[in-house]
């Protein structure tokens, strides 16, 4: 990775918690566990974060809340572009998982304090089980074969730089590429919420055919068809 400010751990308590402290003192973190003890992802959901996976936060310093809404886009596509990179076809659960058909292979989590913005990614690799009340999956048992969690780490960092200096416009057009089309329900506002989505606007909401809901705000979604 291009970047010096790499700090790599076997056991952290949060990936996400360490880059916060590191951006005291540095623009720009990466930080890259082998295990998390307090992974979480949205709304404080515990991750599981065992070995075998990528837990990685790249945090950066001085940004606006704009810039994290438009991390979570930019890094759903990073994410995705580095499993094509290995034939691995995922698809984005609006607003932040990638799954692989039915089972969820990546979580994405961007938190905001003091100006200071951090992008976690969960990303399963070499897992070669998981608890059955879990219905999740890896790349290794999508595709039999071990990878190198480092160099997936490296590209999902590359493609994420790469699509943070491009037009957000072409970015979010792709995003919508991706996602239109399919039927979905969720809560929001503690309601439950269904129609078809039509596209994600330029204020980071969900147009679906019933109407117009701030994607940063929805929970559990389901993709219908």
């Amino acid at each position: 990775m291009s970047l010096k400010n790499i700090f790599e751990f076997e056991v952290l308590d949060s990936t996400q918690d360490k880059a916060f402290e590191l951006l005291k003192s540095n623009d720009e973190v990466i930080v890259i566990a082998h295990k998390m003890l307090k992974g979480r992802g949205r709304y404080g959901n515990k991750w599981i974060s065992d070995v075998g996976g990528l837990y990685m936060s790249i945090g950066f310093r001085n940004r606006d809340i704009q810039f994290s809404k438009k991390l979570l886009i930019i890094s759903s596509i990073a994410v995705l572009d580095t499993l094509e990179s290995y034939y691995i076809n995922a698809k984005i659960k609006i607003p932040n998982d990638i799954y692989f058909e039915d089972k969820k292979l990546c979580g994405i989590l961007v938190e905001i304090k003091n100006e200071d913005v951090v992008l976690g990614i969960g990303l399963n690799v070499n897992q070669s089980f998981f608890p059955s009340d879990i219905k999740a999956t890896s790349m290794f048992l999508i595709k039999n074969r071990t990878f190198s969690i480092r160099e997936v780490a490296q590209k999902i960092y590359n493609n994420l730089k790469v699509l943070i200096n491009s037009d957000f416009k072409l970015v979010l057009e792709n995003y919508n590429n991706l996602v239109r089309g399919s039927f979905v329900e969720f809560k929001y506002n503690e309601k439950l919420i269904r129609g078809k989505v039509l596209k994600i606007n330029e204020n980071f909401e969900i147009v679906l055919d019933s109407g117009n809901f701030e994607m940063f705000y929805i929970r559990e979604v389901r993709v219908i068809f």
